[in-house]
Formats: C-alpha cells, sequence, structure tokens
C-alpha cells in the first residue's frame, strides 16, 4: 500500500473540507453584517488605516506620502489578504498605492467596491474556475474573487508589502500553513508584512478571532520559514473588546536563494 499517497489524500481532504466550511461560515457572516448584526471586529477609523500605511512606509522601500502626488512615478504595491471590505484599500488607493485585495466573499467585495463610487468604473474577468477578477479604471486597484489559498503563479513577485489586518488571526491552524506560503510566493525579496493580531486575556483558545502571539507567527509552518521579525509595534489602537489588544509585528520577506 502507497502510504505517502494515501496520507497526503486524507490531508488533502480534510484541508479542503476546512476550507468549505470557513468559506460557508465568512459568508453567513457578512449576510449578518449587511442586514445590521454586529460589525465583529471590524475597524474602519481613518486614522488606524493612516497609521497602518506610516508603518509599512517606515519598513518598506518605498517614496514618502509627498511622493504620491505623482502616481506617474512607479506606485507602491500592496496586497490585502482576506480583505473583507477593509477601507485600507481604499486609503491605500487614495495615496498612490497600487492596491490588490483578495477575498473569497462577493458581497465584501461589492462593499469594497462601493467606497470607489461609480460602478461603471469597474471592469470584470474570469481567471478561472471560482475565480472572478475585478479592476478599477484607474489602473491601481485590482479585486480577486476567489480562494486565498489558490495558487496565482501571475502574482508571484509582484508586491513590495502586504497589509494584513486579523487575517491571520481569523484562520484555525491548518489553513496558516497555505496562507503564509501564498504570502511569501507573492511579496518580493526583502517585502514587508504589516500584521494585526489579538492578543487575549481570555479565551484565548476560542475564535476567531484567535490568540496571537510573536511566537505564532514565526512557527516554521508559518512564517518563520521564509520571512525574519523585524519589529513588535505592540497596541496600534484600542479595542471595544475587553479581553483582547490589537497589536502589530513587521516581517520582512527573506531573500530567495
Amino acid at each position: 500500500m502507497a502510504v505517502a499517497p494515501y496520507l497526503f489524500t486524507i490531508h488533502f481532504a480534510l484541508t479542503f473540507s476546512t476550507a468549505c466550511s470557513f468559506a460557508m461560515t465568512w459568508r453567513s457572516t457578512w449576510d449578518d453584517i449587511l442586514s445590521g448584526g454586529s460589525p465583529r471586529w471590524k475597524v474602519d477609523d481613518p486614522k488606524a488605516k493612516q497609521q497602518a500605511l506610516t508603518h509599512i512606509l517606515e519598513h518598506t522601500d518605498a517614496p514618502s506620502f509627498s511622493e504620491y502626488d505623482d502616481i506617474s512615478s512607479t506606485p507602491l504595491r500592496i496586497l490585502c489578504p482576506l480583505s473583507g471590505d477593509d477601507t485600507f484599500v481604499h486609503y491605500a488607493w487614495s495615496k498612490g498605492c497600487d492596491v490588490t485585495a483578495i477575498d473569497l466573499v462577493p458581497k465584501a467585495l461589492e462593499q469594497m467596491r462601493n467606497q470607489f463610487g461609480d460602478s461603471s468604473d469597474w471592469t470584470m474577468s474570469s481567471a478561472g474556475k471560482d475565480n472572478l477578477v475585478w479592476k478599477h479604471r484607474s489602473g491601481r486597484v485590482t479585486l480577486y474573487e476567489g480562494d486565498m489559498m489558490m495558487k496565482r503563479p501571475e502574482l508571484n513577485q509582484s508586491f513590495d508589502a502586504v497589509y494584513d489586518k486579523d487575517s491571520f488571526g481569523a484562520l484555525t491552524l491548518d489553513l496558516r500553513e497555505g496562507f503564509c506560503a501564498r504570502l511569501s510566493e507573492y511579496l518580493k525579496d526583502n517585502g514587508t508584512v504589516y500584521i494585526e493580531v489579538k492578543n487575549k486575556s481570555a479565551g484565548r483558545e476560542q475564535g476567531p478571532p484567535f490568540h496571537v502571539e510573536k511566537d505564532d507567527l514565526m512557527e516554521k509552518s508559518n512564517f518563520g520559514g521564509c520571512f525574519e521579525h523585524i519589529k513588535s509595534l505592540g497596541e496600534v489602537y484600542e479595542l471595544s473588546m475587553p479581553t483582547a489588544t490589537q497589536t502589530g509585528h513587521i516581517l520582512r520577506r527573506l531573500v530567495r536563494k
């Protein structure tokens, strides 16, 4: 009996099942949010988005804010994985960045497109099964409507930075390795990851969001194999959750050998 292929098949089946469950959970979550339910841990404070971009710029070989006035220069390329309708995408775009977001919930990305105004400014194309691509007329916003874990070779080594607000911490342990692998593929050498996670004083085993510390991020199967930890930012802004603190970290993509 070929044991290794058999075990791989089991692992793949379990991972696929978990991913499908994850997708269904987040679709139902967004249905509830859009019908007036709890916003969960959404944060739309413009100051938080400005601060996040400032951290990215401070740790990335990129132009200053003033230089973004001339968008004819090469813009900073930022990836936002599992973005939901995070207003960071629109904010970074308004500062001249080139932003790509990936999310599997159509309604979340529809809400994001609405932030940009006229719906006619968007064009949609198919990039394969269950993978739609929306492009803004400015040429500086691309939205992938599909599974973040899907390999997208066209994105390999494309991005200067990643903005991750709670995406890693929303994933169960079995999904994190694939998530980190995609980010390691998509970032350029020395690319920056700005990541926000929850540090919880209670319910650490419950989630999402799950409790995440530096050691969780830097496990070899997560970011530890291809990234170095540059800085712990501590609390990045105050939450309304009494048992959680929003903390930030800066990681850097190691140079490929």
